[in-house]
């Protein structure tokens, strides 16, 4: 796959190569969530390079380290074979080797390597402190357990610390982007982004334009040996140690309880102990907390499950775990027939937030959902930029084109959250907008078709 057949990760691929045309020694943490499509961005990044790449694997020494010495001298040599007495032994040879010549030397999942090999970052550290500085090469740490690269690796109780001269989070598609890879019309590309909240892999489960999203999802999500079926669990497991807590956890969120208190009281742990877990999740970007825009209270947090994938599993695929198993999917499809719209309703107001972050002008200080404390009022996104001036925007996936009624709700909402800063307003509507509202220039209008070829 060369660059120009790349969907996304643009951004990526010009901070790498930049740190490439450096012809300095330069140490790339590259890091993301499985499935995001980190080892497809390396190999496109090679592609034409002088390259040493390993993939590292959990498992016994002994074969692990053969193997990484199989990679340097294919890298390196071609054909000719060559071993190492050491670790040590063969980080030096790639200092040698990358004296006067571009080297690039990539470990993919690097927490496999790292916890097979347990010297590999104090040998790394020592490489670079005392050879490496001084060379061409160009290392790429990649992992996919966020946990591992962001404590173990970035921490600053890493031998590593210090060290790293790039630091890669790659994330998810954009909705463009979620379109753009599974060929599907501007609504469906939303259901998907909805269902797989843009990881690649999972979107292109979903790139047979010739299948029906119905009958793409019952063989994705609702059949035992379907892709998605239990990577909730597969992540949890790869993430932490007790996941069927977590999971637990997660169940309750989805069910509704919201409040730290409800939680720590229907887990039947404490305080401390649900915020540990609430805590870890977060940082795995599976949860969030919320607080009403303007109001960071400690009692008006909410929790909710941010991840798309999470949200989806555990709404419809979960609770029917058992009947899937024995291949019944009568009940889930049933579920899902009756409330897939307002699932996909529910995240297409988060896109709606990507695509107003990404093409504003504005520079925006701060961000988020507002509801009112004593109604039923509620506006999908509330901004402010460094000037003061406040947007307001509401989001609409409906069969219906969006009027003045829409855009005088929100400018009455609006009041209620500040009722003398300068305001704009964005409207968002999958059908489009009345003549009128056309008309009246009174909001930013942007269409589903906007924001998918965006």
């Amino acid at each position: 796959m060369d660059e120009s057949s790349f969907i996304g990760r643009s951004a990526e691929l010009d901070l790498l190569n930049d740190a490439w045309s450096s012809d300095r020694f330069e140490l790339v943490i590259l890091y993301g969530r499985k499935r995001i499509g980190k080892t497809t961005l390396l190999s496109v990044f090679s592609e034409g390079k002088p390259t040493v790449y390993h993939s590292g694997q959990l498992g016994a020494r002994g074969p692990e380290m053969d193997n990484l010495f199989q990679a340097i001298s294919v890298g390196t040599l071609g054909d000719v074979g060559i071993s190492f007495d050491s670790l040590t032994a063969s980080f030096h040879f790639l200092g040698e080797r990358a004296k006067n010549e571009r080297l690039l030397f990539i470990i993919d999942e690097f927490p496999n390597f790292a916890q097979t090999i347990t010297e590999a970052m104090s040998a790394l550290q020592h490489a670079i402190d005392h050879q490496f500085g001084e060379t061409k090469l160009m290392i790429i740490l990649s992992g996919s357990s966020v946990s591992f690269m962001e404590n173990e690796v970035l921490g600053h109780k890493s031998p590593l610390y210090g060290r790293r001269t790039l630091t890669l989070q790659l994330g998810p598609l954009s909705l463009a982007e979620t379109a753009q890879l599974c060929k599907r019309t501007p609504a469906d590309s939303v259901a998907v982004h909805a269902m797989t909240g843009g990881i690649p892999f999972y979107v292109r489960a979903f790139s047979n334009p010739n299948e029906s999203l119905a009958s793409a999802i019952e063989e994705v999500w609702f059949t035992p040996d379907g892709l998605l079926y239990q990577e909730p669990q597969f992540f949890l497991a790869l993430e932490t140690r007790k996941s069927d807590q977590y999971l637990q956890l997660l169940t309750y969120l989805a069910g509704g309880a919201n409040k730290a208190n409800q939680l720590a009281a229907k887990m039947q742990i404490s305080s401390a102990h649900l915020a540990a877990l609430l805590s870890t999740l977060k940082t795995l970007g599976i949860v969030t907390k919320e607080h009403p825009f303007g109001n960071k209270g400690k009692q008006s947090g909410i929790w909710t499950i941010s991840d798309s994938l999470f949200a989806f599993h555990l709404r419809f695929v979960y609770p029917f775990i058992g009947k899937l198993e024995q291949g019944r999917n009568e009940s889930a499809v049933s579920i899902l027939k009756e409330d897939l719209s307002s699932f996909i309703g529910r995240r297409f107001k988060e896109m709606c937030l990507q695509y107003f972050l990404q093409t504003t002008e504005l520079a925006i200080t701060s961000v988020g959902r507002w509801w009112g404390s004593a109604s039923e009022e509620e506006i999908d996104f509330v901004a402010q930029d460094s000037e003061g001036t406040m947007v307001f925007g509401e989001c609409k996936l409906t069969n219906t084109n969006v009027g003045m009624g829409e855009f005088e709700t929100l400018k009455r909402r609006s009041m209620l959250v500040n009722n003398t800063a300068k305001r704009e307003f964005w409207l968002f509507s999958k059908s489009g907008f009345t003549d009128e509202l056309i008309r009246s220039k009174s909001a930013r209008l942007v269409s589903l078709d906007e924001m998918v070829v965006q």
